[in-house]
C-alpha cells in the first residue's frame, strides 16, 4: 500500500514538474504561435504589443498546410461553394519598417489565400470601402480561363466597369475548371502595388503530383517588391518629367508580406522604425519532401531564388504540370508561378533561402534598396517529452530563434547571376500531358514599346503597335459588343496620341477580332531596353520560341526563325517574358468566347497603357451573363463622366495655349 501511495505521489510530483517545466519553457520564449502555423514565423500585418514575435492564425493565411488539410479538401463528397465576403479599404502598415498607406482586402497583407478543389464554385462578394469617389476597384483571377464567365475576368473597360465606392456590392461567381497555382489581384489603378493581391490554389485528384505520394507538406511563398510611396503617387511621378521615363524602382523585397530596411538609408519624408517583426523563416523536417508554390506578385522586379545545399525539382510552371526538372536557381517574372519539390536532406541545422531582385533591369537604385532579401530555412529539432506535452496541453509549440550569424551554408555557384531579366530556358520544361503544337491559321505581329512623345511632355506611355490603352468611361467592351452600353452615351476620352476616340469601342484601344477556333500565332518583338512579362487572359499558350538578342540587329523575328521553333510538347503557360531587344513567339487556340486582355504585367507599363485585346467567338457568347448589377455600376460610372478623366501630361499647357490663341483671334 505504501509503495502504491508513493508511486501515486511520485507520479503527481513528476506531473507537477513537467507542467512547471512546460510553463517555464513557454514563458522563456520570445513568443509562441499556433500549432497549425508550423512553417512561417511571421506573416501577420498587425503587431501585438505584448508579443515581440508576430504570428498569424493559419486558418486565415494557410501558407503551409499538411497532408491532412489537403486530403480534407480533396475528400469532400461534392463540389463546395466558397461564399466569401471581401471588403477593400485603405489601411496603414509598415511591412518593412516604413509606415505607409496600403489598399487591403479584409485588412490582410497579403490578401486572403484560398484553397479549393477543381469543380468547386467561387462566390466572392466585394464591398468597396475606399474613400474617394473615383477609387473604383475590380478583381482578376490570374490564370483562370473563365470559360463561359468572361464577365468575371475583372478588367475595367473590357469585361466590367469598376466597382464604385458606396454602391451595390459586386459578386464574382464562377466554377473552378482547372487545377494548379493561381492568384488574384486588383486590376484597377495601382491597387495591386498597394497590397490588393492574394493566392488561389486549386487541387484535383487527377493531378500528376499528389500529396503523400510525391510530397509530404506544402508551403505557399509570395515574393514581391515593395514601395514606400503609394502606387498612384509613383505613377504620377513616372508620368512627369522628373522620372526621365524611368520606372519606379522598389525600395525593398518582401516575403509573405514581411521585410526589413535600414532606417538610416530611408528617405526623410518617410517615417521608419526598425522592424520588431522577426525575419520570415521556414522550417523543414529532415527526410520530408516539401512542395513550394512560389508566386512573384511584384509590380516591377524579376526575382531569383535558390536554397543553399538543396536542389529544386520544378513540377509546375504557372498552372501547367511539367516533367520534373532539377535546378539550383529559379528566375520568376511578375505574375509567374512555379512549384518545386525540395527534399529536406541537408546535414546542416539551417540554410539560406537566397532571394534577389534583378537590379540589372532597374534604371536607378533607391538609397534604401538592398537587392537581397534572403530568409532562413531551419531544420526542426526532434520532439522531446516536454515539447510534446506543451503542444498537447497548451496547443502551442516551443520555438527557439536561430542566430543568422551561425548559418554557414554556401550558395550555389551558378545561382543568382547578374544578367538580363529572362525566363528559365523553356526548352528544358516539358508538360506532363504531352501535345504537339498545331499549325497556325492566323498570325499577328505586335511590338510593345514605351514611347516618350513630345505632345505629352515626354511622359512615358506604354504602346502596342502605336496604340495605348485608354478605355471608354462606363462602357466596357463586352457590353458595347452586345448593345448593353452605347459609346454615344459616354464622354470623350482625350487620347495620348491626339487621335479621335475609337468609333466602335471608344477611347483608344487595340481590339483584334479572331475567328472562333483559330490557332493564333503571336510574334512579339521587343525593341525596348527593358523586358516585358506579358500575360494573356482566358487562355494559356505554347511558347514556341524565345530569343534574347546576342548580336546587335538579330533580336527581331524573321521568317527563317520558323525552322527553330519548338513545336514538340513545348511549355504551356499564361505569362512569358519578352526579352529586351528580343522576341517571343507563342501559339494558342482561340476557343474561349469573350474579349480577353493581353498586356505587360509590369504595373507601370500596364497603367501607362501597354495592353491590347482579343475579341473571340462572340457569336458563341452568352450575353445573358451580363446582369443588372453590372449595368448599374456602368451607369454610375457614366454619371461621373468627366470627373473620372485623368489629365494627360501637357493638357494644361495645350489648354492655356488654345485660350491665348482664341483671345488673339
Amino acid at each position: 500500500m505504501a509503495g502504491r501511495n508513493f508511486s501515486r505521489f511520485g507520479r503527481g510530483v513528476l506531473l507537477a514538474v513537467l507542467i512547471w517545466a512546460a510553463i517555464l519553457a513557454v514563458w522563456n520564449q520570445d513568443a509562441v504561435r499556433s500549432a497549425a502555423d508550423i512553417a512561417i514565423s511571421s506573416v501577420s500585418t498587425v503587431a501585438t504589443s505584448s508579443l515581440p514575435r508576430i504570428y498569424v492564425d493559419n486558418n486565415q493565411q494557410n501558407l503551409q498546410v499538411s497532408a491532412d488539410t489537403i486530403a480534407a479538401i480533396m475528400s469532400a463528397p461534392a463540389p463546395v461553394t466558397h461564399d466569401l465576403i471581401w471588403t477593400i479599404a485603405h489601411d496603414t502598415l509598415s511591412p518593412d519598417g516604413v509606415i505607409r498607406e496600403m489598399t487591403l482586402i479584409n485588412k490582410l497583407f497579403p490578401g486572403p489565400i484560398v484553397r479549393a478543389r477543381k469543380g468547386d464554385r467561387m462566390r466572392i462578394r466585394v464591398k468597396n470601402n475606399l474613400e474617394q469617389f473615383d477609387e473604383n476597384t475590380s478583381l482578376h483571377f490570374h490564370g483562370l480561363y473563365q470559360r463561359g464567365t468572361n464577365v468575371m475576368d475583372g478588367v475595367p473597360g473590357v469585361t466590367q466597369c469598376g466597382i464604385q465606392p458606396n454602391t451595390e456590392d459586386f459578386v464574382y461567381e464562377f466554377d473552378l475548371t482547372q487545377s494548379g497555382t493561381f492568384w488574384w489581384h486588383s486590376h484597377s489603378h495601382l491597387q495591386r502595388v498597394d497590397g490588393a493581391f492574394g493566392g488561389l490554389i486549386v487541387y484535383d485528384q487527377e493531378d500528376h503530383y499528389q500529396i503523400r505520394r510525391d510530397y509530404d507538406e506544402e508551403i505557399f511563398i509570395i515574393l514581391h517588391d515593395h514601395h514606400h510611396a503609394t502606387g498612384m503617387a509613383m505613377y504620377d511621378w513616372y508620368l512627369s518629367k522628373d522620372s526621365a521615363g524611368y520606372e519606379p524602382v522598389p525600395d525593398s523585397g518582401l516575403i509573405n508580406g514581411i521585410g526589413k530596411v535600414d532606417c538610416s538609408r530611408v528617405l526623410k519624408q518617410h517615417s521608419c522604425e526598425p522592424p520588431t517583426t522577426p525575419r520570415p523563416k521556414f522550417q523543414f523536417e529532415r527526410g520530408k519532401r516539401y512542395r513550394l508554390r512560389i508566386l512573384n506578385a511584384s509590380a516591377f522586379a524579376e526575382i531569383t531564388m535558390s536554397i543553399d545545399d538543396h536542389e529544386m525539382d520544378i513540377i509546375e510552371v504557372d498552372s501547367t504540370e511539367v516533367d520534373s526538372y532539377s535546378v539550383h536557381m529559379l528566375t520568376i517574372a511578375p505574375g509567374q508561378r512555379y512549384s518545386v519539390i525540395v527534399l529536406a536532406d541537408s546535414l546542416l541545422e539551417a540554410v539560406w533561402m537566397r532571394l534577389q531582385m534583378q537590379t540589372s533591369c532597374f534604371q536607378y537604385r533607391p538609397p534604401a534598396l538592398d537587392k537581397n532579401f534572403d530568409t532562413i530555412i531551419e531544420y526542426r529539432k526532434p520532439e522531446t517529452a516536454v515539447s510534446r506535452f506543451v503542444k498537447k496541453m497548451f496547443k502551442r509549440e516551443v520555438e527557439e530563434e536561430f542566430d543568422p550569424a551561425l548559418i554557414d551554408s554556401l550558395s550555389w555557384e551558378d545561382a543568382l547571376p547578374e544578367n538580363e531579366c529572362l525566363d528559365l530556358d523553356e526548352s528544358k520544361l516539358a508538360p506532363v500531358v504531352s501535345a504537339s503544337v498545331p499549325d497556325y491559321t492566323v498570325r499577328y505581329k505586335i511590338s510593345p514599346k514605351v514611347l516618350n512623345l513630345e505632345r505629352v511632355q515626354q511622359a512615358p506611355f506604354g504602346f502596342i503597335n502605336r496604340t495605348t490603352f485608354q478605355p471608354a468611361i462606363g462602357a466596357p467592351n463586352i457590353q458595347v459588343a452586345f448593345g448593353k452600353a452605347l459609346i454615344e452615351d459616354t464622354v470623350l476620352v482625350p487620347t495620348v496620341t491626339g487621335r479621335d476616340d475609337d468609333p466602335i469601342w471608344g477611347g483608344a484601344q487595340l481590339v483584334t477580332e479572331i475567328p472562333h477556333g483559330s490557332v493564333v500565332e503571336m510574334v512579339i518583338n521587343n525593341s525596348d531596353d527593358n523586358a516585358h512579362p506579358f500575360h494573356l487572359h482566358g487562355h494559356d499558350f505554347w511558347v514556341v520560341r524565345s530569343y534574347a538578342e546576342l548580336v546587335a540587329g538579330e533580336g527581331r523575328w524573321r521568317e527563317e526563325y520558323e525552322e527553330q521553333y519548338n513545336i514538340e510538347n513545348p511549355i504551356r503557360r499564361d505569362t512569358v517574358t519578352i526579352p529586351r531587344k528580343g522576341h517571343v513567339v507563342i501559339r494558342f487556340v482561340a476557343d474561349n468566347p469573350g474579349i480577353w486582355a493581353f498586356h505587360c504585367h509590369v504595373a507601370w507599363h500596364l497603367a501607362a497603357g501597354m495592353m491590347m485585346q482579343f475579341s473571340t467567338g462572340l457569336d458563341h457568347f452568352d450575353s445573358s451573363t451580363i446582369d443588372g448589377v453590372m449595368l448599374k455600376h456602368c451607369e454610375a460610372e457614366r454619371n461621373l463622366g468627366e470627373r473620372l478623366l485623368r489629365p494627360i501630361p501637357g493638357d494644361e499647357y495645350r489648354t492655356r495655349t488654345q485660350n491665348v490663341q482664341g483671345q488673339s483671334d
